[in-house]
């Protein structure tokens, strides 16, 4: 890439940066002459200056119609970091200097603005430029016209219809005011429609070496040194990433470089710690006495290891979360922490929460799943641009490798994608091709990521297809796969009166009985919850049938699998639901073999309106039901119905395959003891990987590919053992069903030589009945 070229434009049109050096002509001056101030100390120019530079830290600076936010110039003129200087071919050694001007810093900067100022606001995007202000008062005239010719008080909230008879609203102007920000900016992300108003948090993602420490210390910095009693806290799990080397550390360096070189200076006579720093000094009073005075910003380090309360009770500005990734109680910190921020609908201070792809252990399933899902705590959501395919989805902020990879983007900060890009494969090549395991390219992978699917490799903790899984849950939302397949039905049992039948030995059968009638819901009444984290108060659910049963469908051809819910299990983040999936096995007449065919998700009040469904589905499809059988009310309920024979047996093969002397004799459904879940993870990863076909390109098509549920992708995406997995766990029960079956396969069928099979079949003798 060449733009070694100076010229009078900050950048053109296709957004290829021209002369960056503008914002940085301070920090080029400091280089060149040592200092900042050409004029004596205590004349009125060099007050002047100074007061400038305080301005423009303050609120940012515009050159060439480009405005840069008020940490980004801070960043890139009063800080100093250690860079690779080129020294011939790949030989580089770290200097001490200002910051280069890069396009990543330019998008990251303006992302924490967006958050908290929104977009087009006087504290954020206040028009730069005369053509930026013609426009603006041009459609606020506008507005004013049209609001006064129709009597109208309320300018916030009203509505017209233009020359052209379009319906017009006072909010479509602002949507066109910020569209044309976003134009004039150029980022290389874009921003849901109704979050760029501001008042948010924001959660971040990165590439390794991109120098988030300095970034994330220059705003700590600045905050300090241009808000009066401002607090500022920087939080981690272990100390380690706070201090000496953090971000702590970085701060620390920065306010000595202040009180060195700058008209900035501010003492910290009373508090001047490692982890603590305060701007004040000791002063007497009219009466003599010693008391403290100045400034008093302070910057502080806090640890919240088994303490996510660290911060309740203080008032910052800026919270930092640092090494998420390596954070467990992340979300319990964060939750504990936000109201501190908060004052009513309006945040008084900012969280900003990083990690980094490769540094991710115990903490990564709290900050993964904050990332992908950042609506639910009030994390800016930005279009999901990064990930292949994924658009129609939302995510955190995200600095990939390719982004200003030393050696890889110009002196103008433009970064070369493609060159990037090709370098990080070949790296990659090289490590494949020598590497004597999987783990080198895995750690390769997650630090240099080109995307967060990269870096949250290990998000789920466990041991499934990650990658797949998320390309096929992209896949899913990008085409509305779950509602092009999946259709929400109205389940009822029905009598149908037909004429009485006799038996050989003249014994009657009456011909009335019930049949269960599925009701395709084609007004939009039923809500299914297809979201792993449920954006409804209503959590009835549906069902949802992909495929209907099949006539006279053979027995076994059908598994349920039912993850019930404990009345007193809920919690207001992540409630425990009823989750119940119907599968089809083989089928030598059918294609559509070895796949979910209908589901129910729901958590109704009362449990035995779930233990109904799925008694309604298992006699639909003719299915048995295994379940969670530690949850008591299952069995009771078909107990009192005289339909345990829906009910599948324990998988006894499974059972003493999984857990040597196994003593749990529960008759029904599994007991879910550690062993079993190893067992249960092992199968649900086989079945996943299985190949079941290949498409026209030769590519082969697994099983995983047949999941149109994108909150049971997600769950197994995120799945740990801590949290709450429901629809994972009846999944499960499908999968102990198809390993029982395949077990009796290898050793032969028990044919009741076991006494929980012998107590079955007298149990079903006993209640099997014609309702």
């Amino acid at each position: 890439m060449s733009t070694r070229f100076i010229t009078n434009q900050v950048r053109n049109e296709q957004g290829v940066w021209l002369n960056t050096q503008v914002f940085r002509e301070e920090a080029i001056g400091f280089r060149k002459n040592g200092y900042y101030c050409t004029d004596p100390e205590g004349s009125h120019q060099y007050t002047e200056y100074w007061d400038t530079m305080l301005d423009r830290c303050i609120n940012g600076y515009s050159s060439g119609g480009v405005k840069i936010t008020q940490h980004h110039y801070f960043y890139l003129n009063f800080t100093q970091i250690k860079i690779a200087e080129e020294k011939g071919g790949k030989i580089a050694i770290k200097e001490v200097k200002a910051p280069d001007f890069w396009d990543g810093d330019f998008a990251f900067f303006w992302a924490i603005e967006i958050a908290k100022n929104g977009l087009f606001t006087d504290e954020a995007l206040a028009p730069s430029t005369k053509e930026q202000r013609a426009e603006y008062w041009r459609l606020e005239a506008e507005r004013v016209r049209i609001s006064n010719a129709l009597e109208i008080n309320d300018t916030t909230n009203f509505q017209y219809v233009d020359p052209d008879g379009v319906l017009k609203k006072n909010s479509d102007l602002r949507t066109i005011l910020e569209e044309k920000v976003l134009k004039s900016l150029a980022l290389p992300f874009t921003i849901e429609v109704d979050w760029r108003d501001g008042g948010h948090h924001i959660i971040i993602g990165k590439s390794r070496r991109k120098g988030y420490s300095y970034k994330n210390g220059a705003i700590c910095a600045n905050v300090y040194n241009t808000i009066r009693k401002s607090q500022t806290i920087i939080g981690a799990f272990d100390k380690k990433y706070l201090y000496p080397a953090g971000t702590m550390g970085m701060a620390s360096e920065y306010l000595s470089f202040l009180n060195d070189k700058t008209a900035w200076g501010k003492a910290r006579e009373y508090v001047d710690k490692a982890e603590h720093k305060r701007a004040s000094f000791r002063e007497m009073n009219a009466q003599g006495m010693p008391v403290e005075a100045g400034y008093m910003s302070e910057i502080m380090a806090i640890t919240f290891a088994d303490n996510p309360e660290a911060a309740r009770g203080k008032d910052p500005k800026v919270v930092l979360f640092e090494e998420s990734g390596a954070f467990p109680n992340l979300k319990e910190s964060f939750r504990k922490t936000s109201p501190s921020l908060s004052a009513g609908k309006y945040i008084t201070g900012q969280i900003i929460i990083f990690g980094t792809g490769g540094d991710m252990e115990s903490g990564t399933a709290d900050y993964a799943d904050m990332f992908y899902h950042p609506k639910e705590d009030n994390l800016m959501p930005f279009v999901n641009v990064w990930d292949e395919d994924a658009e129609n989805s939302c995510c955190g902020f995200f600095h990939p490798v390719t982004w200003n990879m030393e050696g890889y983007y110009d002196e103008q900060g433009n970064s070369d994608i493609i060159g990037a890009t090709k370098e990080e494969k070949t790296v990659r090549a090289k490590i494949i091709a020598n590497a004597s395991d999987s783990g080198s390219i895995q750690q390769r992978v997650q630090e240099h990521p080109f995307n967060p699917m990269e870096a949250f490799l290990m998000v789920s903790m466990n041991d499934f297809p990650v990658i797949e899984l998320r390309n096929q849950y992209n896949r899913v939302m990008r085409e509305n796969l779950h509602l092009k397949y999946g259709q929400a039905c109205f389940l009822e049992r029905r009598e149908v009166n037909q004429p009485d039948t006799y038996t050989d030995d003249g014994h009657k059968i009456p011909g009335k009985k019930y049949i269960i009638k599925a009701t395709p819901d084609l007004d939009g009444y039923l809500q299914p919850l297809w979201d792993y984290k449920p954006k409804t108060k209503d959590l009835k659910g549906s069902v949802v049938i992909y495929e209907y049963p099949i006539p006279n469908a053979p027995r076994g051809l059908y598994k349920m699998g039912f993850d019930p819910y404990r009345q007193d299990q809920s919690t207001s983040v992540l409630p425990s639901l009823g989750s119940i999936y119907v599968y089809k096995a083989n089928h030598k007449f059918s294609y559509s073999s070895n796949r979910i065919v209908a589901q129910y998700i729901g958590r109704p009040y009362d449990p035995d309106d779930v233990n109904r469904i799925c008694e309604m589905l298992a006699e639909l499809y003719g299915a048995e039901i295994m379940h969670e059988n530690e949850v008591t009310h299952v069995k009771k309920y078909f107990e009192r119905r005289k339909k345990l024979h829906l009910l599948a047996a324990q998988p006894d093969g499974v059972i003493s395959k999984a857990i040597n002397n196994s003593k749990v004799a529960r008759v029904y459904g599994v007991h879910m003891a550690e062993k079993l879940k190893d067992a249960g993870e092992k199968y649900i990863k086989q079945w996943l990987l299985d190949i079941r076909d290949y498409d026209e390109n030769g590519y082969a098509v697994l099983n995983l590919e047949t999941i149109y549920d994108p909150a049971l992708l997600e769950e197994l995406i995120f799945y740990n053992r801590q949290g709450n997995f429901d629809r994972v766990m009846s999944f499960m029960m499908v999968m102990f069903q198809i390993a029982e079956e395949e077990e009796n396969k290898v050793h032969g069928e028990n044919n009741g030589s076991s006494n929980a099979h012998d107590l079955l079949e007298m149990m079903k003798k006993q209640f099997k009945h014609s309702a």
